[in-house]
């Protein structure tokens, strides 16, 4: 891959990449792309598969002084993600209109060409469908990930988006910035996790009102963390098992990565004061 330039971690990154300073002007707002449910087998490893998960399908926007960015770019052919994750969906996958990440946007007065970055949790196709719309972000993945990802030839065994690993390595590669437990812009680093994916890592996020922490689908709603139960979905158990221990020692607020509540608990973001 020519064009792609790899972020260094900081000495001693880890757990923390991002320094102990507040950031005022640092907000991160959940924009909901769509609903659905899990079985309990697939929220937990070991759950009940009679159980049903309430599931919502977040974007998140960072507003701050890098100027606008969001965490994953969200969903929007709905009908391959539902035929493609059919074995997972107790209930499929369901969008409505203003549910569309450019529906969303508009709604604040923004446009994909206004983002500047967009960090992608992990390359599955839920969180990275359109990626092919942020035209002038820079586009932050795991390294570790991204190489596992593309190590074969022709990709494959890989559990990315043919399209998007073409995007990655081809037009938008000079846009494409891979790292591990690196701070990507002023008070936002990446923290790597595994587990999920290969590729799965959190964001960390330095706000007015101290750290808020973007799991990803390391963890997918807070009882994962509440009950110390990793996530049935999973490339390695003992990664889902050390990254939810990692997170539950973290001095951060825990945003998880598909739990409906966030919208109701954060309606006006995280990160804009008391």
């Amino acid at each position: 891959m020519h064009g792609a330039p790899v972020l260094e971690p900081r000495p001693g990154a880890g757990v923390r990449p991002v320094v102990g300073q507040t950031c005022p002007m640092n907000t991160l707002t959940p924009l909901c792309n769509g609903r659905c449910a899990i079985a309990g087998n697939h929220l937990f490893h070991g759950g009940d598969p009679s159980e049903r998960y309430d599931f919502a399908l977040l974007v998140w926007l960072i507003e701050g002084p890098a100027g606008p960015c969001l965490v994953d770019a969200g969903l929007r052919h709905v009908d391959e993600m539902n035929e493609g994750a059919a074995h997972v969906l107790a209930e499929p996958i369901t969008q409505r209109p203003e549910e569309d990440v450019r529906a969303l946007l508009s709604a604040r007065g923004l446009a994909p060409e206004d983002i500047r970055t967009v960090v992608v949790t992990h390359l599955h196709f839920d969180h990275v469908d359109n990626l092919d719309l942020f035209t002038e972000a820079r586009i932050v993945v795991s390294e570790r990930g991204f190489r596992e990802a593309t190590k074969n030839p022709g990709w494959a065994g890989s559990w990315a988006p043919g399209k998007t690993l073409e995007g990655l390595t081809g037009p938008w590669a000079d846009r494409v910035t891979l790292t591990d437990n690196a701070e990507v812009l002023p008070g936002i680093g990446t923290v790597w996790l595994g587990g999920h994916s290969p590729c799965s890592q959190g964001v960390l996020v330095a706000t007015e009102r101290g750290d808020g922490f973007l799991t990803g689908d390391v963890i997918f709603r807070w009882e994962n963390l509440e009950q110390g139960r990793p996530i049935g979905v999973f490339d390695d158990l003992p990664e889902c098992e050390a990254a939810l221990a990692r997170i539950a020692e973290m001095d951060a607020a825990v945003l998880p990565g598909h739990d409906p509540r966030v919208l109701h608990r954060y309606p006006d973001g995280f990160g804009g004061g008391p």
